[in-house]
């Protein structure tokens, strides 16, 4: 996803003069060529993510509009280092701010949990006037980039990092407040978003070789919410498991309980993430998500546990 969002703001920013890249100690293939051909719109902050953040919001308050500030970091430093500057400073003033927090969940492996972001989804999504989405393959990122331009108010977009499965053939269409349903069933609900929907397709495989059929919803726009894909697929399957690589505790499992209690829908339910604890292992970052209960197989066995109720 990394390389596929630095070609679309190098894109964009071609197309658009409004957009203004604000970069935090940020090196990259296009590194050079994005500030030889707009000097006058690149920035880069180096270790101060919060002066970026508080900078882009200047931008997009004093320019009436000329400016389209997208800022471009990892997400653990972007979301817990400067969360106070994205509440009062973007969110609270109503501003035009894109965010995009690169290396979601455990994707910097190595680097440790100082790196990880496995806890932005649940301390972004309480913010009023923050729309926060998540791309689960390199060619959802285009569609996706572009509604956020498109969109009037602050975004933050959660953003993998490389060797991501790809699951589209296609370009696929997107809307801000809308899931895409991969694959329809009528045994059991899979809602996933990210990359880690590619181990959810591989269970849901194993699942079929069994005679057990899922719907499996991509929910890329976690902020707002696809209510209706929720409460349509739950009151058709009544099973529902959630996937994601971030805490249980705030995340997308627990967005999608708020929607099916608020609306009376009875389920049987299984959040899988990671349980109340932080990721200390380091290794290749799909031993991580097997080591913490993530993988194709733990995914198929929460089902057919849930399946056994």
């Amino acid at each position: 996803m990394k390389n596929t969002f630095e070609k679309c703001l190098y894109k964009q920013m071609k197309e658009n003069e409004k957009i203004v890249a604000c970069f935090a100690d940020s090196t990259f293939e296009f590194y050079e060529q994005f500030k030889s051909e707009f000097p006058d719109r690149f920035f880069n902050f180096g270790i101060a993510e919060s002066n970026m953040v508080a900078a882009a919001a200047g931008l997009a308050k004093s320019s009436e509009g000329e400016f389209i500030p997208v800022v471009y970091t990892f997400g653990a430093f972007l979301t817990y280092r400067v969360h106070e500057f994205i509440r009062n400073d973007v969110c609270m003033q109503k501003l035009n701010v894109k965010l995009v927090g690169l290396a979601s969940g455990v994707k910097n492996n190595n680097l440790g949990p100082t790196h990880h972001a496995t806890e932005d989804i649940a301390i972004l999504r309480v913010l009023p006037n923050l729309t926060l989405l998540s791309p689960a393959s390199p060619k959802e990122v285009p569609a996706i980039f572009e509604k956020s331009l498109e969109h009037a108010g602050a975004t933050y977009i959660r953003l993998g990092k490389a060797f991501e499965s790809e699951i589209y053939e296609n370009d696929p269409s997107f809307e801000i407040g809308k899931s895409t349903l991969i694959r329809s069933g009528g045994d059991i609900t899979l809602i996933s978003t990210g990359s880690i929907i590619s181990n959810v397709i591989e269970a849901a495989d194993r699942l079929k070789d069994e005679g057990i059929t899922a719907d499996i919803i991509n929910m890329t726009s976690l902020k707002p919410i696809d209510e209706e894909a929720i409460i349509r697929s739950a009151k058709k399957t009544g099973r529902v498991v959630t996937v994601e690589e971030h805490q249980v505790i705030g995340g997308l499992g627990s967005a999608v309980s708020e929607v099916l209690c608020s609306n009376g829908v009875f389920a049987a339910f299984e959040r899988m993430g990671f349980k109340d604890t932080f990721c200390l292992e380091y290794g290749w970052h799909r031993d991580l998500l097997e080591f913490y209960g993530l993988s194709s197989v733990d995914v198929f066995n929460a089902c057919k546990t849930l399946l056994a109720r």
